[in-house]
């Protein structure tokens, strides 16, 4: 694929492929392969289904995601990142009573975006705690996948692969305290910089093991991300093949599944499939396949039809513009 397109392309293709992941993966998660196929027929889910109550519409996931994106854009001068983003997961909260009172702005404003789509116990629960979590000071001992699924946007913007390794752990780490959960976020947002840097999808894959490579605690992160590299360029990767390999409900299991899958099939089209149609967290594999593939090929690479269907569309696309405007204000 000739790469013709900027970093206002991989920003908005990450954020629109990652969109996309979730909300085909919205119809799948919590199913077994067995009753996928039930559902579906032998080939499995191969378009949107209704979750939620329509077609096409994502999960916290995606929500979390943008908040990231938020959190990132009014951090401004004296206002350290981490800390806004956490403010920003904190309207995210405010937003799960489902009601308003009239007085949020921003995303927390968005209708879209105050709708109850399964938000994960573990990010509830530490952000009714009231204290951010450290990697040095975790707040729990969590591994579940909810920081690696929600950090890509540091990636996006960040400026160096340290940059996004310290800032992808941290945001992860505010609600997630195991290694195992924070470590794939840094590795992740690692990949998503490679990637918006030009990399190609091994080099980016390569870029965030690397990265993982250099932090003690995330050994048990690192030999599953070297597991699911291997299952991924072992051949004909099939649902089958992912099952056997995991569900994705951890973070170092998601980032695997998803790394195996980007490996295995460069359509993106079939790729995207291939992440969603398997017992676990489909959502959570697919988002993360989109935005890997988003950040790599840009928002076309992606079927017009998914494109225009995803729910929050043009929410997506402002969001992406908005990011793309604080990369260019830092140069």
């Amino acid at each position: 694929m000739t790469e013709t397109f900027g970093r206002g392309d991989r920003i908005e293709g990450s954020l629109i492929g990652g969109a996309i992941g979730d909300a085909l993966g919205a119809a799948t998660e919590f199913e077994s392969l067995s009753s996928i196929r039930r559902l579906f027929g032998l080939d499995g889910l191969t378009d949107f289904a209704t979750a939620y109550g329509a077609e096409g519409r994502f999960t916290d996931d995606t929500q979390m995601t943008l908040f990231t994106a938020e959190g990132l854009i009014r951090a401004v001068d004296d206002t350290d990142r981490v800390v806004s983003i956490w403010q920003a997961y904190l309207r995210w909260l405010g937003t799960q009573s489902g009601r308003s009172d009239g007085s949020v702005s921003g995303l927390a404003a968005e209708a879209v975006l105050r709708q109850l789509r399964a938000p994960g116990n573990t990010c509830l629960g530490a952000l009714r705690g009231g204290v951010p979590g450290t990697v040095a000071e975790p707040v729990n001992d969590s591994k579940g996948c909810g920081g690696v699924m929600r950090v890509a946007p540091v990636g996006l913007v960040a400026s160096n692969r340290v940059e996004a390794w310290e800032l992808g752990c941290a945001a992860a780490a505010l609600t997630h305290g195991h290694p195992s959960g924070w470590a794939p976020a840094g590795a992740f947002a690692v990949m998503v910089w490679s990637l918006c840097e030009g990399g190609s999808l091994p080099e980016g894959i390569a870029a965030g093991r690397d990265a993982l490579a250099d932090e003690p605690a995330a050994g048990e992160a690192l030999a599953w991300l070297d597991r699911g590299i291997t299952l991924g360029t072992s051949g004909c990767l099939d649902a089958e093949g992912i099952d056997a390999f995991g569900q994705g409900w951890t973070g170092d299991e998601a980032l695997a599944i998803a790394v195996a899958c980007v490996l295995a099939e460069p359509d993106p089209h079939q790729c995207l499939l291939l992440a969603v149609n398997h017992s676990g967290d489909s959502d959570s594999t697919g988002s993360i396949v989109g935005q890997m593939l988003g950040a790599a090929h840009g928002p076309h690479a992606f079927a017009r039809q998914w494109r225009e269907r995803v729910e929050a569309a043009d929410l997506l696309v402002r969001v992406a513009a908005d990011l793309h405007a604080l990369v260019v204000d830092e140069k």
